[in-house]
């Protein structure tokens, strides 16, 4: 059941088979539904996510009730709301399950002792909180001045399994562009 989050970890870090199964004591199952909501704006988050199979969205509502997409999480990675996760404070962010998934979960505070107790856990959440931070510096600046085109080839050369798993109107939001948009563009290519 928690071979593939044993293997996300070995991938990232050199760590002892006991340390292993520290971590893995503190997660637990939970199969969601498509479109299930596990955290929603004005709620604290509480939990980190593991995804075993399936796929969840991080997004926020403009003023306008438009969704903003700002990060898809597929097969074996990680994802939390995390400025509520760490700060606390109400979300401004949805984090909702796109298709049936198998997750695994850990609570914020048993995500906070093991990051306090095994050196090897504390190196995987940094590595995450690295390449979140890298991965947004890259679409905002990538962004930025682009034109749709060249958006819609930015995701095909670095993320290729949104277009085919994730609905274009979320892939729309990701790119900040309409469902329409995206589809004309997507015809030129």
């Amino acid at each position: 059941m928690y071979t593939e989050l044993e293997a996300y970890i070995k991938s990232e870090v050199d760590i002892k088979q006991s340390e292993l199964k520290k971590i893995i004591t503190h997660f637990t199952p939970k199969n969601t539904v498509r479109n299930e909501m596990l955290c929603n704006i004005g709620q604290v988050c509480k939990h980190f996510y593991f995804i075993k199979k399936g796929c969840l969205r991080l997004y926020e509502i403009d003023a306008k009730g438009n969704d903003i997409t700002g990060y898809f999480a597929l097969e074996n990675s990680i994802i939390s709301a995390n400025t509520s996760f760490m700060l606390q404070k109400p979300s401004r962010d949805c984090l909702v399950s796109l298709e049936p998934s198998e997750l695994l979960v850990i609570s914020r505070d048993n995500f906070y002792k093991l990051i306090n107790t095994i050196p090897q856990f504390a190196t995987v959440y940094h590595k995450f909180i690295e390449f979140a931070f890298i991965h947004s510096q890259m679409r905002i600046y990538s962004f930025l001045g682009m034109e749709g085109i060249d958006k819609l080839k930015w995701v095909m050369e670095h993320e290729p399994k949104l277009l085919s798993r994730i609905s274009s109107k979320a892939v729309a939001s990701y790119l900040g562009m309409t469902n329409s948009t995206l589809s004309k563009l997507r015809s030129k290519l």
